[in-house]
């Protein structure tokens, strides 16, 4: 059977894998799982994509009729992908191989092979919320979060041209320099943010709109946010200097007390984030992502 048939043959499942997530080990984690999978009598397809704009291109127009859609990778790579089984009508099952794994971690997905094969297994559906950013050129799915400022600054010089380190405390100390340059040479851009119509913010240096727990046991922004509300959680730091900035930054980080003073959650359905350079719309589609999460997960 061809795999574009295997594909969509009735049990398939259909594996995607983006190579350079999980510092490399991504691929070698789809052909396990596949080996295992064929073992148990599964059909089963592996697609691996160059990049995340092959992957989202594919999940636009990926044919229904595979009986799960696995996606192995990080934050980015399971959003790319989640079109997918949007679409499809097809449970998803995230397998976490990148390097903050937001949304893998909130119901406990592991990247162990065997955990996986039994997650689809005995897994329950579950449907939950996404977000989606609407632009001039298109709309973008969101299974965690987005960022505008100093983190979303940070991680686009860091991930440029994948040149980060692979080994997990390199990366770490590698992100610490980016964010230090920053905060030394870059000046600190205004933001103006609308929740549900109201505006909150005309002078923000950092805004996140998080869908679920942002940064959990690193920066929790978000530590309330729910994938089953039909709300987002906007984490805003108003106009403040660079050392100021940091101070509260660290007081999250390190769970101090003080930490919420300065900075504001406001919740709401639909979300507008101007930036210096463009607009963005955010909205929460309710419901919209079939999920097979862990038994006991929500």
């Amino acid at each position: 059977m061809s795999a574009s048939r295997a594909a969509r043959a009735v049990g398939a499942v259909q594996i995607v894998v983006t190579p350079g997530s999980g510092e490399g080990r991504a691929l070698a984690t789809a052909r396990r799982l596949a080996t295992r999978l064929k073992r148990r009598g599964r059909v089963v397809d592996v697609r691996s994509f160059e990049n995340l704009a092959a992957l989202a291109r594919w999940a636009e127009r990926s044919p229904p009729g595979a009986s799960h859609v696995v996606c192995i990778g990080g934050d980015a790579t399971l959003s790319a992908a989640a079109t997918a089984a949007i679409r499809g009508e097809t449970p998803f099952v995230p397998v976490p191989n990148g390097f903050g794994n937001v949304f893998a971690q909130v119901f406990g997905y592991s990247r162990r092979v065997a955990a996986v094969v039994r997650l689809l297994d005995e897994g329950q559906l579950r449907r939950v919320d996404i977000g989606v950013v609407r632009r001039d050129a298109g709309e973008e799915v969101f299974l965690s979060h987005r960022s505008y400022g100093l983190l979303e600054q940070i991680q686009q010089v860091a991930e440029r041209g994948r040149k980060q380190p692979r080994p997990r405390l390199l990366r770490y100390l590698w992100y610490f320099g980016v964010g230090h340059r920053f905060l030394v040479r870059t000046r600190l851009a205004p933001y103006q943010v609308v929740v549900d119509g109201t505006p909150v913010a005309d002078d923000a240096v950092l805004v996140t709109v998080a869908n679920v727990e942002t940064y959990r046991g690193f920066l929790p922004l978000t530590p309330t946010a729910s994938p089953i509300d039909g709300l987002f959680d906007v984490f805003v730091i108003p106009r403040v200097s660079k050392p100021g900035l940091l101070r509260r930054l660290l007081l999250l980080m390190f769970g101090l007390p003080g930490r919420w003073r300065g900075v504001a959650i406001y919740r709401g359905r639909r979300v507008t984030v101007t930036t210096p350079r463009r607009r963005e719309e955010l909205v929460v589609r309710r419901r919209a992502l079939p999920l097979l999460v862990p038994p006991g997960a929500f």
